[in-house]
């Protein structure tokens, strides 16, 4: 049983800091040295925080939400994956300006570098020594970082490792690959792994067992094979992270497209999912201290548009460049994501990039006071005055 230091491991529900507490107005970066020791580092000693990491040429972790340079410092517009630890080394973080939509050429250098992984975390270990961190590797490259991790006894106990469907089509693909890059004997005791669902992905799933990839029913199989397949690993899971939205057949209404409707069902199967982790007896007894985390995505940032429109944006990892949100009704589902308490309300833990929102939350539903609360995200919202962008 992974113990959350400092915290009551059997307290219901639990928030996690996504991408440590960034404040780009204040001009604190994602995933940095200051972010990080915000969140955990401060008078308030939290201890829970969640972030991403990739993989140089030479296989050294680094600290980045995004696997491409280029939104958050001045190197040159490449995968993190294809230089050298060496062409990383005391690079400044930035913050890019945003303008119309647009993340632009224009920013400000902040105070930080972008950090390996092992001295970052030291440093904040040695403010909290009760921290715990969640490492998000998204790519490729867990089975890698599994390793790392397990070649360094003094994070045991501390790191939790999340892994994807992306590249891992089963339980039996990610023990092997981890095993091909020789880790520590112990490794299977030793690292803490939590395997995440996107409710995209089930459709893929599906379809990789030759079942439909639109109907709940068989997305919601395609799902739960793969679980099944982690949960039969000898190896140390110690939660399942699905993403929900908990989406209502009234916000679908008439719609028939299938890529929407496709959509809306996954989510329904990402539920069904969850239920699953939660409750199902045998899983239970198979591994009777799983949690099951989820997570609060708040869109990126939004701007008001030359046409007088508002329009929300993600960032596209490999590119550091945005992606709109969709406006159909997909918008529920995205909405959905960004509510504190949504899908948080069944699960154990929540990376949250609004974990005070969520933790709000909480404190008046525990004491009996029904709140409502929307999507947005106040602090990262941009606007146009005078031509500039201004959050």
């Amino acid at each position: 049983m992974l113990v959350i230091r400092y915290h009551t491991f059997l307290n219901a529900f639990q928030v996690i800091e996504h991408r440590g507490m960034y404040n780009l107005g204040k001009g604190v970066q994602e995933c940095t040295e200051t972010s990080l020791l915000t969140a955990l580092g401060g008078m308030e000693r939290r201890n829970l925080s969640e972030l991403d990491t990739t993989l140089t040429s030479d296989n050294l972790p680094v600290v980045s939400h995004d696997f491409n340079t280029w939104r958050i410092s001045t190197l040159p517009d490449r995968l993190i994956r294809e230089l050298h630890s060496a062409d990383v080394k005391n690079i400044p973080v930035i913050i890019r300006e945003v303008s119309n939509g647009e993340i632009t050429e224009s920013y400000t250098v902040t105070n930080d570098i972008i950090p390996f992984l092992e001295p970052l975390l030291d440093k904040v270990f040695d403010v909290n020594p009760g921290a715990t961190f969640f490492l998000d590797g998204r790519d490729f490259e867990a089975h890698i970082i599994t390793a790392w991790l397990s070649r360094r006894p003094k994070y045991r106990q501390r790191v939790v490792l999340l892994f994807y469907t992306f590249e891992y089509s089963s339980g039996e693909a990610f023990f092997d690959a981890v095993k091909q890059v020789s880790p520590e004997p112990d490794w299977r005791e030793t690292v803490a792994l939590m395997p995440v669902i996107f409710p995209q992905e089930l459709p893929r799933l599906a379809k990789l067992i030759d079942l439909s990839d639109i109907a709940v029913e068989d997305l919601y199989e395609g799902g739960k094979i793969w679980i099944d397949s982690m949960l039969r690993q000898p190896m140390r899971v110690v939660a399942v992270h699905i993403v929900m939205a908990r989406v209502k057949p009234e916000q679908l209404g008439l719609c028939d497209k299938p890529e929407i409707v496709r959509a809306f069902n996954a989510d329904y199967a990402a539920v069904r999912l969850a239920y699953y982790v939660k409750d199902n007896p045998e899983v239970r007894k198979m591994r009777p201290h799983l949690k099951l985390a989820t997570a609060t995505r708040c869109y990126d940032f939004s701007a008001q548009l030359e046409n007088g429109e508002k329009a929300e944006f993600s960032i596209n990892i490999r590119t550091g460049r945005p992606m709109p949100r969709e406006t159909d009704e997909r918008k529920y589902i995205r909405r959905g994501y960004g509510i504190p308490g949504n899908a948080a309300a069944i699960a154990d833990w929540v990376i949250s990039d609004r974990s005070e929102d969520e933790m709000s939350f909480w404190e008046w539903r525990n004491k009996g006071v029904p709140r409502r609360v929307d999507h947005h995200c106040p602090h990262l919202d941009v606007i146009e005055q005078d031509g500039k962008s201004v959050p």
